[in-house]
């Protein structure tokens, strides 16, 4: 089966900032207005055009990536709570932004390095593996599925990526389902 990945939209998370919002909250932050003529544009991508369906994270801002692709593409669409982005508090409490982005850099260090901490109250790599591998395996009868997801979910799937993944930046996977 072939995925391709499909990184959000920039967020626009202004509002949510300025209000201090908790890491659930924030998953309501939209797409920067600007970069929507470039999510349009990705409808042209032709390995979009080859999807069979169109799977996405709950979150806003992957929506609200999908919706645009969708309108374009007509392809089904479904979202997939599992496609949600890594958890940077387990709990869902809001931590300072100084903290998630500590929590960030640690993990991504040891993902990078192929180690992970269970007990530091984030997401482990294993268990980001692990829920988004579980969507994609029920969806196996697909021949090429459009994932619209997050950095950390796609990362997940590819291996850590020094350079990182841009928005709206697409990624053919060959993925073999877990049967």
């Amino acid at each position: 089966m072939k995925v391709v990945f499909v990184r959000h939209g920039k967020t626009d998370y202004s509002l949510a900032d300025a209000r201090q919002m908790s890491q659930l909250e924030k998953d309501y932050a939209p797409l920067q207005r600007a970069c929507i003529p470039a999510i349009q544009s990705l409808a042209d991508h032709p390995s979009l055009q080859h999807a069979d369906i169109i799977l996405s994270s709950p979150y806003t801002r992957a929506l609200q990536t999908a919706e645009i692709l969708n309108r374009q593409l007509q392809k089904e669409l479904f979202v997939e709570h599992d496609l949600r982005e890594w958890q940077a508090d387990i709990k869902g409490s809001y931590i300072p932004l100084s903290e998630r982005d500590r929590r960030w850099i640690e993990y991504r260090e040891l993902f990078a390095n192929g180690n992970e901490v269970t007990n530091a109250g984030y997401e482990s790599a294993t268990a980001l593996y692990r829920r988004v591998t579980s969507v994609l395996d029920t969806y196996q009868d697909y021949n090429t599925i459009a994932v619209i997801a997050h950095f950390n979910v796609i990362e997940s799937l590819v291996g850590y990526r020094e350079q990182g993944i841009e928005y709206g930046e697409v990624i053919e996977v060959d993925y073999q389902p877990n049967l």
